[in-house]
């Protein structure tokens, strides 16, 4: 069966930000790029395993004005914000067998930064049966 491709695999200059427990049957990663436009995102991804057809996905897109607004505020080049981004929410990889409830608050976190920081954005999904 072939596998549903991830946001994460179309991004550039990709970073991660967290993931999940690696041991478990289903695994969430949370990265951060650009895609080929040049337009900041952030993704998570859902990898099963065991049923593929399951995987699922979505992205955050950044308004490219916002997301430069963002990186002159913060004193970093537009082309570092993923890095950047990981770095800043360095704390959330540290987590010992981090689990989906906590990958989903990481990701509720970078909305929420994304919204202080007065970005507009738009959240796309491919679906799948692993709900983060």
């Amino acid at each position: 069966m072939k596998r549903k491709e991830h946001y994460c695999d179309r991004l550039s200059g990709l970073r991660l930000v967290m993931g999940t427990d690696d041991d478990q049957p289903i695994v969430a990663e949370i990265c951060t790029g650009f895609t080929p436009e040049g337009q900041l995102a952030i993704t998570i991804d859902c990898y099963d395993y065991e049923d593929r057809c399951s995987d699922s996905s979505a992205i955050i897109l950044v308004n490219p004005d916002d997301s430069r607004t963002m990186a002159r505020r913060n004193g970093v080049a537009h082309s570092d914000l993923p890095g950047f981004i990981a770095d800043c929410l360095s704390e959330w990889r540290e987590i010992v067998n981090a689990n989906f409830r906590e990958a989903r608050d990481c990701f509720k976190e970078i909305t929420e930064c994304l919204l202080d920081e007065g970005c507009r954005f738009r959240i796309e999904r491919t679906p799948g049966r692993c709900i983060v």
